[in-house]
Order: C-alpha cells, then sequence, then structure tokens
C-alpha cells in the first residue's frame, strides 16, 4: 500500500511536490485556498484537491488527514504551516514538515519547542537556495555542484567548451583521472542522457562528472582555460533570498567583497541593520546597464534574485554583456529555463526543486540520505545506504541487471570512495550516489528497497 500524504498550499513548491509524487503513483491530497489555483492543480495534475484552510479542522478531515502518513505544509504564510502542523500531530500523522521563513518561530526565545510547534522537518526554500548559489560560489567553474556523503562525493555540471580534452571520443576511450565518472550528458540538440562506454561528448554539451571531492576540486584539466577567480560578488535583490546569501558570505571565510542592490529605501535599511560586511545600495537593478556604481562594475560574479523572473533574465543578459565572469540566478519558473541557456548562463537555481529535492527524499522507501532533482527536472541524484535485505546487495554490478538509464556513479565504503565497474560487489552498509532519468525513479524500490515498514523507518530517520 503507497503512501498517503497531504499537501497544504498548492502554489510553486507545492505544485511541484504534487506533480512529482502522483508520477510515483503516491496518494496526494493537496489543500489550496486560493480558487484559481485550486481549479489549475485538479484539471493538470492527476490527484485529490480540496479548497480551503489548511489550518482548518474541518478541511484537514476532509483531505483525509488522519489517515496521511506524511503532512507537508508549504502555504506562503507561516503561521498556517506551524497550525496545520500542529493539528496533524493532534490527529496522529507521523511526519509533519513545514515551510518556515522566520527563523524567531524556531528559537528558543519564542516560547515553544519544536514538539509544541509540531513540526518534524522545517524546509525553508530561500535559504536553501542561498546555499545553493553559495556553493556556486566557491567553485564557479561549474553551472552545477552538490555533495555527497560529508563532502567526500561530488557531481559537477560543467558547460563543454570546443578545446576541451573530453569531446569527439567515446566514454570509455576518455582519459580522466582516476576516482571519478561522466555520469549524465545534456546535448541541447538531442536531450538528457545516462550513458554508457559508447556515449560520445561534443562541443556545446553539458556533462555531470561524480566521484571524489578531492579528485575534482582541480579540473583545470577540463576547461583548457585560466581558472575563474570570484573576488566581488554583486547581489541583485535584497529579498529573503538575496539576504541569506549575503550573510552565508559573511559567515565564510572566503575573502569576498559584496554589494548588495535594493531598490527599496525602507527595506534597504533593514538590510543595512542585518548585515556587517555587505555593502548595501539603494538602486533599481534594472538600471543596471547605465550603472556606474564601482561595485558593480568591478564585480567578479553577479547573483540575479530579486524575487522576478523577467528581471532576474534582464540582468543576468546585461551582466553576460558587461563580461562579468561568473552570472548566476535564480528562476521560480520552469518555463524560463530554455532562455538562460540561449543566453548562455548555464548556472541557474530552481527554489521549488531545492525545496522539492528536500522534501522528495521522506517519500522514498529505500534508505535515502538525500535527493537532488537537476535543472528542467531532466535527472535525479540519490544518496542511499544499501542494506541487507536490497535486491542488489552481495551481487556484482554486471550482474545486477539494473535499467538503462540509472548508474551508480559512487560508492563510499569504510570513509573510501569508489567509482565502481561491473566487477564492484555491493556490500550492505554502502553509500551509493546513483544518477538516474525520472522515470526510472519508481524503479529504485526493486532494487535498493529492504522490507522493513515505511512509518517506522520514516520515524527512524527524522528522529536522527
Amino acid at each position: 500500500m503507497g503512501l498517503y500524504i497531504v499537501i497544504i498550499g498548492g502554489g510553486g513548491v507545492g505544485y511541484e511536490l504534487a506533480r512529482s509524487l502522483s508520477e510515483s503513483n503516491l496518494d496526494v491530497v493537496v489543500v489550496e485556498k486560493n480558487r484559481a489555483q485550486a481549479r489549475r492543480l485538479d484539471n493538470s495534475l492527476d490527484i485529490m484537491v480540496v479548497e480551503g484552510n489548511g489550518a482548518s479542522v474541518t478541511i484537514l478531515e476532509k483531505a483525509g488527514v488522519k489517515k496521511a502518513d506524511i503532512l507537508i505544509a508549504v502555504t506562503e504564510i507561516d503561521e498556517i504551516n506551524i497550525i496545520s502542523c500542529m493539528l496533524a500531530k493532534r490527529f496522529g500523522v507521523p511526519i509533519t514538515v513545514g515551510r518556515v521563513r522566520d527563523a524567531d518561530y524556531l528559537h528558543d526565545s519564542s516560547g515553544l519547542t519544536r514538539e509544541q510547534i509540531g513540526i518534524d522537518i522545517v524546509i525553508n526554500p530561500e535559504r536553501a537556495t542561498a546555499a545553493e548559489i553559495s556553493r556556486i560560489l566557491h567553485f564557479p567553474e561549474a553551472s552545477d555542484i552538490e555533495y555527497f556523503y560529508r563532502g567526500k562525493v561530488m557531481m559537477l555540471g560543467l558547460a563543454v567548451g570546443e578545446e576541451t580534452g573530453v569531446t569527439g571520443k567515446p566514454l570509455s576511450r576518455l582519459s580522466l583521472p582516476p576516482g571519478c565518472i561522466v555520469v549524465g550528458i545534456n546535448n541541447p540538440r538531442e536531450g538528457f542522457i545516462v550513458p554508457g562506454g559508447k556515449d560520445i561528448v561534443h562541443p556545446g554539451d553539458k556533462i555531470y562528472i561524480a566521484g571524489s571531492t578531492e579528485v575534482l576540486r582541480d579540473i583545470s584539466w577540463l576547461l583548457h582555460h585560466e581558472k575563474t577567480r570570484i573576488r566581488q560578488v554583486a547581489i541583485l535583490g535584497g529579498g529573503m533570498t538575496g539576504l541569506q546569501l549575503a550573510k552565508m558570505i559573511e559567515a565564510g571565510q572566503n575573502p569576498f567583497t559584496t554589494v548588495l542592490l535594493e531598490k527599496d529605501p525602507e527595506r534597504c535599511r533593514e538590510l543595512s541593520r542585518e548585515l556587517s560586511r555587505t555593502l548595501v545600495l539603494n538602486e533599481d537593478v534594472t538600471k543596471l546597464a547605465y550603472s556606474e556604481e564601482e561595485g558593480i562594475r568591478q564585480a567578479d560574479a553577479l547573483i540575479a534574485v530579486t524575487g522576478d523572473d523577467p528581471t532576474n533574465m534582464l540582468v543576468s543578459a546585461i551582466a553576460r554583456q558587461r563580461g562579468i565572469k561568473k552570472v548566476v540566478a535564480e528562476v521560480r519558473d520552469p518555463q524560463y529555463m530554455p532562455v538562460y541557456h540561449t543566453l548562455g548562463i548555464n548556472s541557474v537555481v530552481n527554489p521549488r526543486l531545492v525545496a522539492a529535492s528536500q522534501i522528495l527524499t521522506l517519500t522514498r522507501r529505500e534508505k535515502i540520505v538525500s535527493l537532488q532533482i537537476l535543472e528542467d527536472e531532466r535527472a535525479e541524484v540519490v544518496e542511499l545506504i544499501l542494506t541487507d535485505s536490497a535486491r542488489v546487495t552481495g551481487r556484482k554490478l554486471s550482474e545486477a541487471n539494473l535499467p538503462r538509464g540509472l548508474l551508480i556513479g559512487s560508492i563510499v565504503r569504510q570513509e573510501k570512495v569508489i567509482v565502481p565497474n561491473g566487477e564492484t560487489r555491493l556490500q550492505s552498509g554502502d553509500h551509493l550516489v546513483i544518477f538516474m532519468l525520472p522515470e526510472i525513479s519508481q524503479s529504485l524500490d526493486r532494487y535498493f528497497a529492504g522490507g522493513r515498514n515505511k512509518k517506522v523507518r520514516f520515524k527512524e530517520e527524522t528522529e536522527k
């Protein structure tokens, strides 16, 4: 029997979650107060939609909260999310996930403990998005970067230039350093594949490489151009994401000089009180093309997080035209993704996918540690722990009969990173980093799941 999941809020994050979960054949109910949004959900997704306030006992009962395995509250209002989770706990829901922007609710000074608030797992999309951008700034050659198993395993997304050493040959003949492997190729014309040894990388492709962090920290062998050096960062937009990013930069051990532009004078005053080493400027970011501010003219990296997709797209294009080395844009509506690629801007971060990745980890039966959804939802990367009872435990990879479209990129065993081959035998307790196409993700249970009860496992994982 599948999980029964209640989602409170059918906006950006809620819609993305509902879509992903329904495609995995799970029972999903979305509670949405806005009538137009509720109709959109009902017309476009194969789910049950309940129109109403998720903080209402009557509405929650109508949504079937008493039989829910997980309740996920992701409305734009913290208070509604908290009340929904509180009520869900009273109804005996094992796992509650709540989107909370205001950190004051989670401090001891609020007068409420985490148990009283009723939220097992707190999601903050803006903070998670800022953390994603911060990682990109620290590795500017890459358009995507993810870490697994306490940072021992890294995955990089890289745009392939005309004169690199990886083009024109089958992957089996590439002279990659030991400890890494190409796990994905995105060809603009032919689409996304999880490759085999016969596949070829072409100029203009985007490739994903996974392996030991120590090996991948120096990728000059692949790029054939001078390493991008970030000294000065310009953040456009002083909303929650911009503020969180500036705070992370200030708290880090990096030498970045940071300038933050925000057009609202009152918000600028608030930002100046919150930040100590960031220069806050009151300026309309859409006038970037005419800006003579020294902090902008000298920026090595520009981060567009205004909260408005067309504005982010405009200022990103201007930044590229002005020769800024690294441009990172927040994109809220996935329909804009192809436009960024056309502009040559490969570093885009989607808060919906970042938040959905965190939450989707809870809905899988395998002992999943983390799950990442790559841009345009073309692929997923999963880190999981192999159990004794999994079907593939004890088998060589060549004997596991894994489907095409699924590739084990790295194994961490006894703190050692292994890039496996057909002779590698999978062992209980292995940490596997798996790269796969979305349509293959439904097959994970067949190969990697044990036979334990879902609710028990979820409780154990969230209590760690």
